[in-house]
């Protein structure tokens, strides 16, 4: 170190905790940020797309800001239009679209406004439900992160000052 002095190692036991409690907050950002995407006539369609398997779903919720018409499609890794839905929505009012894969592969999604504006938010749901596979590792290393810890103070010597009765 800088000043001359030396940092004990980190022991092992730290890292597991450190690495468990990473995963853990690391997941609630991953799951728990989801942030609706504002869009209006004059800007370009959003497109985006998601790894699907047999059976997940995506959800878009469209939310108008005033009298709005909206163009939803679907398209499949192929090129193939697998959903595409249009329709008009009064001020303040919103649309619920559910879409489940028939098959695995990568959907591209496209909402465009081509009247009005407003925001949308959009859902994948897996069936599987691997995304939350995150919960459980972090939880398997913090738990094994205090084992070790206190493996390692079972295996401390305990140094004591014997004074003698003189």
């Amino acid at each position: 170190m800088s000043g001359g002095g030396a940092a004990p190692a980190m022991k092992m036991s730290d890292v597991f905790i450190l690495l468990g409690v990473t995963f853990l907050v690391g997941g609630l950002f991953i799951h728990g940020l989801v942030s609706p995407h504002s869009l209006d006539a004059d800007a370009e369609p959003y497109s985006n797309g998601a790894s699907l398997l047999n059976g997940d779903t995506i959800e878009l919720v469209i939310t108008a800001e005033n009298e709005s018409t909206v163009a939803v499609e679907i398209v499949n890794e192929e090129g193939d239009i697998v959903l595409a839905e249009s329709f008009l929505l009064a001020s303040g009012d919103s649309n619920s679209i559910d879409f489940e894969a028939d098959g695995k592969g990568f959907y591209s999604y496209t909402v465009e406004f081509s009247e009005g504006s407003g925001e949308f938010v959009v859902d994948v749901d897996r069936k599987l439900l691997i995304d939350f596979i995150i919960y459980p590792l972090g939880i398997v290393c913090v738990v094994f992160g205090f084992y070790k810890r206190k493996d390692e103070r079972m295996g401390e010597s305990i140094d004591a000052v014997l004074e003698s009765n003189d």
